[in-house]
C-alpha cells in the first residue's frame, strides 16, 4: 500500500488566473507500507510533485480541469506553468 504524507501545498498564479480559477501545487512524500500481521515494513519512495488546475462555481464546489505530475511529461514546476499559459490562456486574465 502506498502512503502519501502532504507535506507541501500553495497556490500558484494567483495574479494570473481568472475569477474560480485556481492553480494547486502538492508536494507529498511517499511510502510503501507492507503489513505482515503486526509488523510494518516502510520503504521510503520518491517524493511526488503534483500541479493542478481547478475551477468551480464556488469555493464549496471545485472540478479538476488538468493535473500534472511534475518530473513525468514536464521536468520542472516553472515548465508546467509555461504549459498552462500557453494551452490554457482562456483561464487566465486578459
Amino acid at each position: 500500500m502506498i502512503v502519501k504524507d502532504l507535506v507541501e501545498a500553495r497556490e500558484l498564479m494567483i495574479d494570473e488566473v481568472k475569477e474560480n480559477v485556481v492553480v494547486v501545487y502538492e508536494l507529498f512524500d511517499n511510502a510503501d507500507c507492507h503489513c505482515e500481521g503486526v509488523e510494518i515494513e516502510e520503504f521510503e519512495c520518491d517524493p511526488e510533485e503534483i500541479i493542478q488546475i481547478l475551477s468551480g462555481c464556488s469555493e464549496d464546489s471545485l472540478t479538476c480541469i488538468k493535473e500534472y505530475h511534475v518530473g513525468e511529461e514536464f521536468a520542472t514546476v516553472d515548465d508546467v506553468l509555461q504549459d498552462i499559459r500557453i494551452n490554457y490562456s482562456s483561464l487566465l486574465k486578459a
